[in-house]
């Protein structure tokens, strides 16, 4: 089986190489969007890291938190690889997961489970909180500036007006998507697909343009949104050990939006967790190289002194 995989990053060149070797492994292909903000990234390097993979670098689009860009980032790395596959799957991911197992444990999953596709749904949340309704329904127009700039005051004067916006476009009754014939759901952005679903996904580009363009944090609905209205729900893989989408991430410890960061101290409870998850989020090497250097021993990973 081939198997590409789609990274976005924005910085920690270190930390993303030690990925790269991670997942390094004949029959996978590597493809990664770097936030076009960034400024000197080692894109030779980068592309120079492993041994089997080839690596494909693009910064195409300066990504925001939350906004539209996130979803044109996956959009366009789903597209390369699609245009230099097929593969028969496709994994989304941050330049800050890392692989929980090694590589014939991993590629011999989805040879087991061949066909499935590994999306999360969060159908309780999509239902109860009127703020993902919100998210399509209204127009979002500064959902670039709302943690854009250095200093946060700066900040919440475009949240402030964000919110203005909102509040009259909910007194006039706005509503974006009246026509839409579709049902939008949400989860995860984190994802393993077929080649099946992304030539479907990329064949309804164009709609998904027109629907997100205003949209917050649409990267949450991409995926889910064409599972459930393009007829691949009976495919879908259900966990019985963890989250459908084999992601292992901490919310419960969250902070401003931004999952838990592991330590050497989560040790136990990640090696638990490779019971129904392949891929965790998130590492930091500037916070705890300990945790990172355990998992890339225990997968198997050549661990290199690396600049």
């Amino acid at each position: 089986m081939k198997h590409a995989f789609l990274i976005t990053a924005h910085s920690n060149w270190k930390q993303l190489k030690l990925l790269l070797k991670q997942i390094d492994f004949p029959d996978h292909d590597i493809y990664v969007h770097i936030d076009a903000k960034a400024k000197n990234y080692p894109k030779a390097e980068l592309e120079a890291v492993t041994q089997y993979s080839k690596v494909r670098i693009y910064s195409n689009f300066k990504v925001y938190w939350g906004g539209y860009t996130q979803t044109l980032a996956q959009l366009q790395l789903f597209k390369e690889a699609s245009n230099n596959g097929p593969y028969d799957y496709y994994h989304m991911m941050s330049g800050a997961d890392l692989l929980l197992v090694n590589n014939k444990e991993f590629d011999s999953f989805f040879e087991k489970n061949q066909g499935k596709e590994f999306i999360e749904f969060k159908d309780e949340q999509n239902e109860r909180d009127p703020e993902i309704k919100r998210r399509t329904k209204l127009y979002h127009f500064l959902q670039n500036y709302r943690r854009r700039f250095k200093y946060q005051w700066l900040n919440n004067i475009f949240i402030f007006f964000e919110r203005c916006s909102l509040a009259l476009q909910i007194i006039l009754h706005v509503n974006r998507v009246k026509n839409l014939d579709w049902k939008v759901k949400l989860g995860g952005n984190w994802c393993s697909v077929t080649n099946d679903f992304v030539s479907r996904m990329l064949q309804e580009e164009p709609k998904l343009l027109k629907l997100f363009k205003w949209t917050n944090c649409s990267d949450e609905l991409l995926v889910q949104t064409i599972a459930f209205n393009c007829g691949f729900m009976n495919r879908m893989y259900h966990n019985p050990n963890g989250a459908d989408n084999l992601r292992f991430i901490d919310w419960v410890r969250s902070k401003n939006g931004s999952p838990h960061t592991f330590t050497i101290a989560d040790k136990e409870l990640l090696e638990d967790a490779t019971a129904g998850a392949l891929i965790a989020r998130k590492f930091s090497l500037d916070k705890d190289s300990e945790i990172i250097n355990h998992i890339l021993k225990k997968t198997g990973t050549p661990i290199v002194k690396l600049n």
